[in-house]
């Protein structure tokens, strides 16, 4: 681990500008720089990069944060690797801490370099043997036989392990490397008399890479048919490689993937090397197993839209749905294209053409919960209890979806299909995600008053999951990261006030996860005293958790600057960030009216679930006519219109 001292040496010698522009073409706008984003595709330069605060901005995707960000994000490097990187540029010797100078943790770091030399070595060892006669005559043809292009054989590093039981091994031993390596690596196994022999034999080899193109593992497929061994071959799990986590084809296709916003999901290896030749280069596989939340973060981290592309074999759809719903309950949006019986992406691809191919996925794209739907409901006929069934299944699915208007607009969807009433599946739907299996109870009539508040045209938040004042609460931690350390009166700075308001009302708790953080962050330094910890922006601009980075990134960007004509008249405008004290005297105001109208919203939605309880009901009427009185004096102090 580096020291937090090396860490700062680093920060203050590197130069924003010099990092990016190794990576894209900056020109100066003012005071800034401004070029074509590296991380969507655009056509007019959005991307803002700081000098003077060392950050950058895109205002097309929102990207934002400082150098190392920058290189984690473009290189896919941790904030480890990224410091190295530039402590490397800048010439900067990094110090370690002790507790990692341990002979223990070298020995793990040399593991770690020796797996991957291995896995490097044997890589270019079964690429080589592709070109032997042997090879040629065998894997080569194979390849061919499939329409790969020396192209895409080269781009995927695809190769050839030859019938030896020793080739591997023997070429190892020859280059004086370590054969405790290659046994980790899962390539090689040794006997009992001590001597080695390979695993991979005469099979054609798909390497599996890493988001950095690092070989981490291999798959081998047979070119024999061998009732003795499988017909496909993986590595073990190592301390570089961890199936669950990795997507066969990734390192390929990232980058289509940021642009297309989409991510084609397929099962093999074939499919994912034939459609990226045609020129579906945004397709990564799952490799045959079912879908992992390792494998999901990492679809995430580069576009939230998914498209499966399911084999036409009905039963094998069936098997794989409940993997998918994770998909799902991760926010993402997921669409299916499904292929005639018999065919694979692969096999179809080849027939159709890519042009014809890529116009067919366009076609029959269908929503992921539609597509179940109409799949659980295609054979039940008229059987009411397979019916229920198959509408519980389909609910479950639409109720891990997080988005409560997406949730809505399924269950729209669903009505229509299944001809039920819209209603009882929105709460149906609430009852899963509440985790009641109780059926529904009707709300006996009760008094015109109640009516009125029940018949409210709007959209209520879960019990137990409402909150209220989120923006401002944003709003509060954009005066913390901005002007913090300024005089917000005689005797206390922006931190005080903040930090004594929120102490002095429990009701103004904080709820979103990383203000709440940041918050309790800079409470616990100011209360501690610790001098070490100046809270000024550079603090938060270099601070080691990536996404408080990135958020001090995006709130000390401006979003407008004065125009030259302004600027030579010498006009003093205050600017988004002077106005601090007059922002932050109504914020706290407007943060106690937010949570009032969500207690509001909260106490109405206990209402419309109270059944023949008239005491309980007149309990809530009391609550709603003393919360609205607050939110109303309030209101008249801000001079705001209530709705």
């Amino acid at each position: 681990m580096i020291q937090r001292r090396s860490i700062d040496e680093v920060l203050q010698a590197t130069s924003i500008e010099d990092v990016i522009g190794e990576y894209i073409s900056l020109k100066r706008r003012g005071a800034n720089l401004l070029g074509r984003c590296p991380f969507h595709d655009e056509k007019t330069p959005s991307f803002t990069v700081s000098p003077a605060k060392g950050i950058y901005k895109c205002f097309g995707c929102g990207k934002a944060g400082n150098s190392v960000s920058f290189l984690m994000e473009h290189n896919h490097l941790s904030f480890t690797e990224s410091i190295r990187m530039l402590a490397a540029k800048y010439g900067i010797t990094l110090e370690e801490d002790e507790k990692y100078d341990t002979e223990e943790y070298n020995e793990q770091q040399r593991k770690r370099e020796g797996l991957l030399l291995a896995l490097d070595y044997a890589t270019n060892f079964f690429k080589n043997q592709l070109k032997s006669e042997e090879g040629k005559a065998v894997a080569d043809s194979y390849f061919r036989e499939r329409g790969f292009s020396p192209q895409t054989i080269a781009d995927f590093d695809l190769g050839y392990s030859p019938k030896s039981w020793t080739a591997l091994t023997q070429s190892a031993t020859e280059g004086r490397f370590n054969l405790d390596h290659f046994e980790a690596a899962g390539l090689i196994k040794k006997r009992e008399d001590g001597t080695f022999f390979d695993l991979f034999r005469h099979r054609v080899i798909f390497p599996i890479h890493d988001l950095s193109g690092k070989v981490i593992a291999f798959g081998g497929r047979q070119l024999e048919k061998d009732d003795r061994s499988p017909k496909y071959l993986n590595s073990p799990e190592t301390d570089v490689y961890h199936k669950s986590h990795v997507l066969y084809g990734i390192f390929q296709a990232k980058k289509e993937i940021r642009l297309q916003n989409q991510c084609y999901l397929v099962e093999g290896y074939t499919d994912v090397i034939t459609l990226n030749q045609s020129e579906v280069k945004n397709v990564v596989a799952s490799s045959g197993t079912s879908l992992t939340e390792g494998q999901i973060r990492l679809i995430k981290r580069f576009t939230d839209n998914v498209t499966i592309l399911y084999d036409g074999d009905a039963a094998g759809i069936k098997a794989s749905l409940r993997g998918i719903d994770l998909l799902l309950e991760k926010g993402l949006n997921v669409r299916t294209v499904s292929f005639p019986e018999g065919e694979d992406p692969d096999s179809y691809c080849k027939k159709l053409g890519s042009e014809d191919f890529k116009k067919f996925l366009t076609e029959n794209e269908s929503d992921f919960i539609l597509f179940k739907a109409n799949l659980l409901f295609d054979s039940i006929g008229n059987d009411p209890i397979r019916k229920a069934e198959a509408v519980g299944e389909l609910l479950n699915s639409i109720s891990l979806i997080p988005d409560g208007l997406k949730r809505a607009t399924f269950a729209r969807e669903c009505s229509k299909l299944m001809d039920m009433d819209e209603k009882i599946l929105l709460i149906e739907i609430n009852k899963k995600r509440k985790g009641k299996s109780s059926t529904s109870s009707q709300s006996l009539p009760i008094t015109e008053e109640v009516r009125s508040l029940l018949d409210t045209p709007t959209e209520l938040p879960e019990k137990g999951s409402y909150s209220g004042g989120q923006e401002q609460e944003k709003n509060l931690v954009r005066l913390l990261i901005q002007s913090g350390e300024k005089k917000f009166m005689e005797d206390a700075t922006v931190i005080d006030f903040i930090i004594n308001e929120l102490r002095e009302d429990e009701a103004l708790q904080i709820e979103h996860p990383l203000y709440k953080k940041i918050i309790e962050e800079v409470q616990h330094i100011t209360e501690q005293y610790l001098a070490d910890h100046e809270i000024n922006e550079n603090f938060f601009i270099n601070h080691t958790d990536e996404e408080v980075r990135k958020l001090a990134a995006d709130m000390l960007t401006e979003h407008y600057e004065l125009s030259p004509a302004w600027a030579e008249n010498d006009l003093f405008i205050k600017t988004e960030k002077e106005n601090y004290v007059r922002d932050l005297q109504s914020l706290f105001l407007f943060l106690k009216k937010s949570k009032l109208e969500a207690l509001i919203q909260h106490n109405l939605e206990e209402l419309k679930t109270i059944e023949d309880n008239e005491e309980k009901i007149q309990e809530c009427l009391n609550y709603h006519a003393e919360l609205t009185s607050v939110r109303n004096s309030i209101s008249e102090i801000l001079g705001t219109v209530i709705s």
